[in-house]
């Protein structure tokens, strides 16, 4: 409510003063559930993603976003986005993206803030589902980002090549992000420094693109019974994108490939590098394909989609491949899945969609795909602290699952404004 009445004020006094021409707001909401059959054989809770269990939940797809764009003079906007999502502290407020655009020519604009680099084929819209034939992107590609945005800049460049469209978009930048499932340690990217190449037709899109970036973490939980978290390396990831819609038929296809290296050398002496920085973020490849033929209002599609890691050398410490507590939170996810969905276009801007997912997994030691287990000690009985005893952790089992095999199903309605 605070933040609505300071918009508020802010667009009053901007129209008082005269001091913007226009000033536009866009709008977008999915509301969805999910749910799916894994199961732990000990009974414990399996979450898929974020928040998707055995139990009907709102909480994974559910989102509400808007976009401001204010005109400050003819060459020059402030555009932002602010996303509200269920999984994150019931519709916390988050600014996606906040940043000055200055148009150089017809040609060229430069960009300077908090930017969404254009890494995938859906970046500029990734939380748009109207924007898109699925309830949800494939997160066996999508997945592969270390970061959502970057605070920097960026140059766009678009030129026409024989009745194409070319667009060139270096970016360069740094941001930080808190790692999943551990309240103390964050995230580090910098000297991020990317580029794409887009060439768009009316009836195909085609997109390369690639960043290199140091990284780095840090965790304030060091020392005995410390998940000790304090590694740096450097990660490379390039996509291959192309989407095409050609009488009435549509297909999107990417590529993604995530490259990992250490620095240094990992220590059982140390806190720095006792957990290797390769073994909490793995070489990690994924890729897509979408076909879906349009029938009316109606557009069923199937996607087939594969994530594969390389997990490399352990830390010194890591006594077992299954315990996160000494070997770092994730050796990457080996798992495909088919999905078939169907769109149908309530109006205009609203579009319900429907889908079934069936995930296989690899059968690999510790990989447990996007699955999150619920950790188990060497008897079967759930871990529900991080804490150790001593200077060493038990050894933890490995979560077993009932089945390499489950099924998802999702529904969503997905709005523009």
């Amino acid at each position: 409510m605070k933040k609505a009445l300071l918009y508020s004020a802010l667009l009053s006094t901007a129209l008082a003063n005269g001091t913007a021409s226009a000033i536009e707001f866009d709008g977008f909401l999915t509301a969805g559930f999910a749910v799916h059959n894994q199961e732990q054989t000990n009974g414990s809770t399996v979450t898929y993603l974020d928040e998707v269990t055995d139990k009907v939940t709102f909480l994974q797809d559910s989102k509400f976003g808007l976009q401001m764009t204010a005109d400050v003079s003819e060459d020059m906007q402030v555009v932002s986005q602010i996303l509200a999502s269920a999984e994150d502290d019931n519709y916390r407020m988050d600014i996606e993206w906040a940043y000055l655009d200055y148009s150089i020519d017809d040609s060229s604009s430069f960009r300077v803030g908090r930017i969404k680099q254009p890494v995938f084929l859906i970046s500029d819209y990734l939380e748009v589902g109207y924007a898109y034939p699925w309830i949800r992107p494939p997160h066996e590609a999508y997945n592969n980002m270390p970061v959502d945005s970057l605070i920097g800049v960026e140059l766009l460049y678009s030129t026409t090549i024989g009745g194409m469209n070319l667009m060139l978009q270096p970016y360069f930048g740094s941001n930080t992000e808190a790692i999943p499932g551990f309240t103390t340690a964050r995230f580090f990217a910098d000297n991020y420094i990317g580029m794409a190449i887009r060439l768009e037709s009316s009836v195909f899109t085609f997109q390369l693109s690639s960043f290199k970036t140091d990284v780095s973490t840090t965790d304030t939980s060091v020392g005995a019974g410390g998940t000790n978290l304090i590694s740096e390396g450097t990660a490379v990831l390039s996509v291959a994108s192309m989407s095409w819609d050609v009488a009435n038929f549509i297909g999107y296809a990417e590529y993604t490939t995530r490259d990992i290296e250490q620095e240094g050398t990992p220590s059982s002496t140390s806190a720095f590098n006792k957990v290797a920085f390769d073994s909490l973020f793995s070489d990690q490849d994924g890729y897509y394909v979408t076909l879906g033929y349009r029938m009316g209002k109606f557009l069923p599609h199937i996607t087939y989609a594969v994530a594969d890691s390389d997990p490399k050398s352990l830390s010194p410490m890591c006594l077992d491949v299954n315990n996160p507590l000494t070997c770092g939170p994730s050796q990457g996810a080996r798992q495909n899945s088919i999905t078939l969905g169907l769109r149908y276009e309530i109006n205009d801007s609203t579009a319900l969609k429907m889908e079934f997912q069936t995930v296989e997994l690899d059968n690999n030691a510790a990989n447990f795909g996007l699955y999150q287990p619920t950790p188990v000690n060497a008897a079967g009985v759930p871990i529900t602290t991080t804490a150790c005893g001593g200077t060493t952790c038990t050894p933890a089992g490995q979560a077993q699952f009932t089945d390499d095999t489950a099924s998802i199903i999702s529904v969503a309605v997905d709005i523009i404004f």
